[in-house]
């Protein structure tokens, strides 16, 4: 189908094997910057300092989002663990995940619409 252009879309490529059962290496996929809703279970562009992409090297990744909450002592919902799941065929490929205990958050810069085709 078409989408039409709209504010906060934007198409960039994915490179690498990480997550081929859903993008294909190299594939241009169409983004929603900035989702305002815990995207769990959504694949996402993410940010973090301590990521260490295995292909590119880089601090972003293309994965799966889920993440572990509780209930801290104020009784308020804390993150406790964010982790980003790859989707490949390529069995290496292992999840990354990140404590959030000592306030170190990842930053999740955008939500996958679709891949182009």
């Amino acid at each position: 189908g078409r989408m039409k252009a709209g504010p906060g879309l934007f198409v960039a490529q994915v490179v690498g094997e990480s997550m081929n059962r859903l993008i294909p290496n190299g594939a241009w996929c169409l983004w929603r910057a900035g989702p305002v809703a815990l995207p769990e279970g959504k694949v996402v562009l993410a940010q973090h300092r301590g990521i260490a992409d295995a292909e590119t090297g880089g601090m972003f990744t293309v994965k799966r989002f889920g993440s572990e909450r509780r209930v801290g002592e104020d009784g308020l919902v804390e993150k406790v663990r964010v982790t980003l799941a790859p989707r490949s065929r390529d069995p290496g490929f292992e999840a990354i995940v990140v404590e959030e205990t000592d306030g170190d958050e990842v930053a999740v810069l955008a939500e996958l619409v679709g891949v182009l085709r």
